[in-house]
Order: structure tokens, then C-alpha cells, then sequence
């Protein structure tokens, strides 16, 4: 989709919209539900100041339970095209569903864990380092947490997507990181050798 940024949040007026509307369910029920959740992807890049990309769908990561009490806000909000349930499709597991709201794809992964030839990350690892490190973004009056874009760096990495860690790093270089985050996250071997070189390549990280 191709429109002028909402200066509120430098997304596309629509996906800036549709974004309304699930947050106004979401956010209460998470929170009654005590469950760790935060936007992921492109749109939760955007939102902490990625420049020149307009995100082409929203992606929320929560917990197993968290997925299925968004499946009912999502639906509420919009219309489902895949209900959410345990899906395996390489390199990714994780409940999965997806969803349109306001013409924009939402896709929601609980429990996900990210499976490559030299790594995983299995989300769950990750909740705690969230509750401290999660980014908070207010968009027209409500809270969002978002992934910190040093997680997406590396998960980025792991999956081999060079042009996005590409982006992502020259947007950290120049606004600069949470180093000591970064350190922690990559002194995980489980991640893997490859993807440890590849967030030190980009971001240009001696030793």
C-alpha cells in the first residue's frame, strides 16, 4: 500500500487505523489476562522510528493462552481467515492465526519459536527480558509495547534476511542501541555462530 505516513505513528493511514481498533480490545484483555504480549515485525520497527517502510501486515507474539484470547478480539474487530491453532511451517512453530482488520492482514503467533539450521529462539527465553526491555510506543492515547528493534536485529539475522538487517542497523548506528541488551542477547549460543557474526558484522561490533 502506497500513502503518506499519520505523523501520530509514521505508519499508512489504514494500517494506522486498523492498528486503532485492535489495540482498543487487545490491551484491556491482555491485561486482565496477565499475559506477556507485544507487536513484532515491521510495523513494530516503524513505530520506533524505522524510516521509508510502510509494513504490509501487523504481527502480535504472545503466549499460547494470549493467542487464543486474541483470536477472540481480532475477531471482534475484524473477520478471521485462519483460526488460530498449533501450526509447524519451517522454519517457525508457534499457535498461529490470522486475521483482517480494516483490510490490513493481522497474524498473531503464541509461543513461537524460530528454528534454523544453526539456532532457535524460543520465545518464551525472552518474556522476562521484555518486561524490561520492551519498548512502549502511545499512539493516540493507548500504551503498545513493541519488540526492541536489537531482538529483531538478531532474529532478523538468524532467519538470513540480509536486507532487513541491513536496514535495522543503519537505523540503530545512527540513533543509536541498547548495548548492554545486545551483549546479553548475544551471548545465547543458541542462537548460533552465524547469526552472533552477522548482528557483529552489521552493526560493526570488533571481537
Amino acid at each position: 500500500m502506497t500513502c503518506a505516513p499519520v505523523p501520530a505513528s509514521g505508519l499508512c493511514e489504514q494500517t494506522h487505523e486498523a492498528l486503532r481498533a485492535i489495540m482498543r480490545c487487545i490491551i484491556p484483555a491482555m491485561f486482565r489476562a496477565q499475559q506477556p504480549w507485544a507487536l513484532v515485525g515491521s510495523t513494530a520497527s516503524v513505530l520506533q522510528g524505522l524510516p521509508d517502510y510502510q509494513p504490509p501486515d501487523i504481527d502480535l507474539a504472545t503466549t499460547m493462552e494470549g493467542a487464543f484470547i486474541m483470536e477472540g478480539c481480532l475477531a471482534e474487530a475484524g473477520e478471521v481467515v485462519r483460526p488460530v491453532g498449533y501450526s509447524v511451517s519451517a522454519p517457525y512453530a508457534s499457535y498461529f492465526g490470522i486475521f483482517q482488520v480494516r483490510g490490513v492482514k493481522v497474524e498473531v503467533m503464541g509461543a513461537l519459536i524460530i528454528r534454523c539450521a544453526d539456532g532457535v529462539i524460543d520465545l518464551a527465553d525472552h518474556y522476562a527480558r521484555w518486561s524490561d526491555k520492551v519498548r512502549v510506543r502511545e499512539v493516540d492515547g493507548m500504551h503498545i509495547p513493541l519488540v526492541s528493534l536489537e531482538w529483531q536485529l538478531v532474529a532478523n539475522a538468524m532467519l538470513g534476511r540480509r536486507e532487513r538487517v541491513d536496514g535495522l542497523a543503519r537505523y540503530l548506528l545512527t540513533a543509536g542501541y541498547d548495548r548492554p541488551y545486545l551483549a546479553d542477547l548475544l551471548r545465547d549460543e543458541r542462537i548460533g555462530a552465524r547469526t552472533i557474526a552477522r548482528v557483529r558484522e552489521a552493526l560493526h561490533i570488533d571481537g
